[in-house]
């Protein structure tokens, strides 16, 4: 299911779920906490384009947007903003022309339904709507922790609205693989159930474990 030369297939790899990625990943994977706003398209999948904000100044964003290769996710670290808008309709205008893959934020965003109506995922804490200021940064370019994660650039960003899984660079064409084959695996489940058979009786589980016991 791979692409020519061993590459993953971007469309492939857009299709993945993060429970896919990281039931078949395992301990190779690492889960952002506590981003539990999600805009625009449902799912992403690219490259991490890395920055970290000065506290309510997103010159980060606007240094590692003009950077980021097409099919790449900026990821970093909102310095603590929670009242100040560090990405709007602006940004992800120029986000969408460039064919970035989207956006992971610790930090808050504003222009709601402009950056639903453009369709570039977005990830973030929250919204809010006043502007930040232009004129100092902390990082771009470099390992930025978020939400309890250390991303390195380059790092394989996936998410959609059951979270955001990391996977390191070396790692994600097997995690990949690994993730595609669990999907498969599923997609042969879901035909089985659409025919007739009980889920029980695929997972050939047992009922009887632990039956009689108190409290049971």
């Amino acid at each position: 299911m791979s692409s020519q030369h061993g590459h993953p297939n971007a469309a492939e790899s857009r299709d993945l779920t993060t429970p896919w990625v990281v039931q078949a990943g395992g301990d190779r994977v690492r889960t952002i906490r506590g981003l539990n706003l999600f805009l625009g398209r449902p799912q992403l999948c690219g490259p991490a384009a890395t920055f970290a904000c000065s506290p309510n100044d997103n010159l980060a964003i606007h240094a590692a947007l003009y950077g980021a290769k097409p099919g790449s996710v900026l990821i970093g670290d909102g310095g603590g903003t929670s009242t100040f808008g560090l990405f709007g309709e602006l940004m992800a205008t120029d986000a969408v022309a460039r064919g970035l893959g989207g956006l992971v934020v610790a930090g808050t965003v504003r222009d709601l339904a402009d950056l639903d109506r453009l369709g570039l995922p977005i990830v973030c804490a929250g919204a809010a709507p006043g502007q930040c200021t232009k004129t100092s940064l902390v990082s771009v370019g470099e390992p930025v922790a978020v939400g309890g994660v250390l991303v390195q650039p380059g790092d394989q960003v996936i998410a959609d609205r059951d979270g955001v899984a990391v996977v390191p660079a070396g790692l994600w064409e097997e995690v990949r693989e690994e993730a595609l084959a669990l999907a498969e695996r599923e997609d042969g489940y879901l035909r089985r159930l659409k025919a007739g058979e009980r889920l029980a009786q695929i997972l050939a589980l047992d009922f009887s474990a632990g039956a009689g016991r108190p409290g049971r």
